[in-house]
């Protein structure tokens, strides 16, 4: 049979292997990352822990290992875009509690998937230039979010008249950052209720009223 007559029947199927392929490497390497650090993970390590070559590897990801780690990276920040968010009920009717639930419970979550990569990437910004671009970048879009949602304490009036919106970004940039998060959570083995709970108290004697 004609080459173009099989395309249209094995293109998909070719397309649907690359990709649980690029998928297997991927949580491959974001497993390892985690457990031994970027510097000390190989593509070489990538490749044995998924099960495949070397060179499946790189014809997955051309751009090695830092882009496996970004793609690790981009993912665990974006969760299962298809699973409905779980929704947690504050105890009390209190607006403020309300705001303060969403805000915290979101960021609680990106750091429970993406936290202990973003933690790898601070680690290693010293030792590697790709590292100190992603802690670099990862630093401005928190900072940038953390503006943002004191901007919104302060549209709603929530923060006391002595807290400037800087101040109030400032310590929103720093009590849910990926540094903070990773001593609590995985150096001092807090539960992740009680971090949870602890970042709501901390930003509601911190800024609000």
């Amino acid at each position: 049979m004609p080459d173009s007559a099989k395309r249209p029947y094995s293109s998909p199927l070719r397309a649907e292997s690359a990709r649980r392929t690029r998928l297997l490497v991927r949580d491959a390497a974001a497993r390892l990352f985690a457990e031994r650090g970027y510097v000390s993970t190989t593509v070489r390590n990538v490749a044995e822990s998924a099960g495949v070559s070397t060179r499946t590897v790189f014809t997955a990801f051309p751009g090695g290992k830092a882009e496996l780690f970004h793609e690790a990276l981009h993912a665990a920040i974006q969760g299962d875009t298809d699973a409905a968010p779980a929704a947690r009920t504050p105890r009390d009717g209190d607006p403020v509690e309300r705001i303060l639930e969403q805000m915290v419970e979101y960021s609680t979550d990106v750091l429970e998937r993406a936290g202990t990569l973003m933690a790898t990437s601070i680690e290693s910004s010293g030792a590697d230039e790709d590292m100190r671009r992603f802690a670099d970048e990862g630093a401005r879009a928190s900072a940038e979010n953390a503006m943002t949602l004191a901007e919104g304490l302060a549209a709603h009036e929530l923060l006391r008249p002595e807290i400037s919106v800087q101040r109030a970004a400032d310590v929103l940039f720093t009590v849910v950052s990926p540094q903070v998060y990773s001593m609590l959570r995985l150096q001092c083995g807090w539960d992740v209720d009680d971090y949870r709970n602890w970042v709501k108290a901390t930003i509601r004697a911190s800024l609000l009223h």
